[in-house]
């Protein structure tokens, strides 16, 4: 039976970056402090061995050979602090001052040469006294060991106090940089989770850590991109129902009709086909193209006259129109359903030149705008479909009898010299 897998154990940032830096300085204390503190060691032992050569060199120059060669009493000078000297025979054997009763030490001395070593549980230094060409006896010069061992000690102890401040300063440190190091990530993880609930304004300051500054001009750029597409979608919803509901009310009012008109019926549900992949093709903002208006109005009259509501044409020759055909289509249809469900009377549709422009205006008979009217989701389709390719929408006359009217731009040759491509 496979064991289950275990989840790994998840750790904030501040905590791992204080962590980092705290074994770091601790790292680099035992990599420093370890051989400080074996040097410290042999310094204290050098330092040892230098005062206790000194005082034994200056005992030896003290001892007379001749009193120790015939056995009488030897006068012993005193060692500096805590250093203790003792005479000894050739043999080792102690013969005046403070020492072990024997030493061997003191005995390898009798070659002639200056010895230093441990001995009975001290430091010790032993120098020859000569007589003429013989060894007559040495001087030992030592300290007890567990005194040395002690310097030692209070040196490493102080280090080790040492360290444990730095230590503690590091630890302060690391909350700190810590804190500075993790703020920017503990914000853009809130600003994304803002943004996960709908709220597109992200405001996030420069921080001077460059990866954290180039994620927050990521989230700021994807902040102002979602909310463009979101925006974009919310208005083809508002504009597809719009759009729809003319339409498909037709479709059903022919099929709700005593018998049905089926063939009346399939022509709106032609024409709702058409809406709905004209507002398709509206969904990308930067579509571009051309029409002819003529066209476009022709196929609108077709579509809105009817025997109690007729829609007539008129039109004067012009060249195409830097439009898409379904922007054209929908703008227009925008004013007709207006003209026809809240005006009055036969509604004109007219395409004729207008200096450097195109106008596709449409009036009806009816009493026109009120004075206190705002435009409508219509309205507001129309001019952003319009302005989009950079024409506008004029009310030339709010009332009586309206007169709406798109201002469109001709159409441009391509740089290739050849039209743009109709739609």
């Amino acid at each position: 039976m496979a064991r289950p897998r275990r989840e790994p154990r998840t750790r904030s940032l501040r905590a791992r970056v204080r962590d980092a830096i705290a074994l770091v300085t601790v790292l680099a204390l035992l990599l420093f402090g370890v051989p400080l503190a074996v040097v410290l060691d042999r310094l204290i032992t050098t330092q040892a061995l230098t005062a206790l050569q000194r005082d034994a060199t200056r005992a030896v120059a003290a001892v007379p050979d001749n009193t120790l060669e015939a056995g009488t009493p030897v006068p012993v000078p005193r060692g500096t602090g805590d250093i203790r000297i003792g005479v000894y025979d050739a043999r080792g054997t102690r013969v005046a001052g403070v020492g072990p009763p024997t030493s061997a030490l003191a005995s390898r001395a009798a070659d002639g040469h200056e010895h230093d070593g441990s001995d009975s549980g001290e430091l010790g230094v032993v120098m020859p006294v000569l007589s003429d060409t013989t060894v007559a006896g040495s001087v030992r010069a030592a300290v007890p060991l567990a005194q040395l061992r002690a310097q030692v000690y209070r040196a490493w102890g102080l280090l080790a106090a040492l360290a444990l401040a730095i230590i503690g300063v590091a630890v302060l440190f690391a909350r700190r940089a810590a804190v500075q190091i993790s703020r920017p990530f503990e914000q853009l993880a809130t600003a994304t989770r803002h943004l996960g609930d709908g709220r597109y304004d992200v405001r996030l300051p420069r921080w001077g850590i460059a990866e954290a500054d180039a994620a927050g001009d990521a989230l700021r750029d994807s902040a102002r991109e979602i909310d463009t597409l979101v925006s974009h979608e919310r208005a083809f919803v508002r504009d597809a129902s719009h759009q729809l509901r003319t339409p498909l009310a037709g479709v059903l009012l022919f099929l709700e009709q005593q018998p049905p008109d089926v063939a009346a019926a399939l022509t709106r549900a032609r024409d709702l086909e058409t809406t709905i992949a004209d507002l398709l093709s509206l969904r990308s903002p930067t579509a571009t193209g051309a029409c002819n208006p003529g066209r476009i109005a022709g196929e609108a009259v077709r579509r809105w006259t009817t025997p109690d509501r007729p829609v007539v044409l008129r039109t004067d020759h012009t060249g195409d129109v830097a439009i898409t055909g379904p922007a054209l289509r929908q703008s227009l249809d925008v004013l007709l359903d207006n003209a026809v469900r809240h005006g009055g009377g036969t509604v004109t549709v007219t395409v004729e030149a207008y200096g450097e422009t195109i106008v596709v205006e449409v009036a009806d008979q009816g009493t026109g705008f009120p004075d206190d009217s705002t435009p409508g989701t219509g309205l507001q389709l129309a001019t952003n479909l319009v302005e989009r390719a950079g024409g506008s929408l004029l009310i030339r006359r709010r009332a009586p009898r309206a007169r709406v009217a798109l201002l469109l731009p001709p159409s441009r040759p391509a740089p290739d010299g050849t039209p743009e491509a109709l739609a």
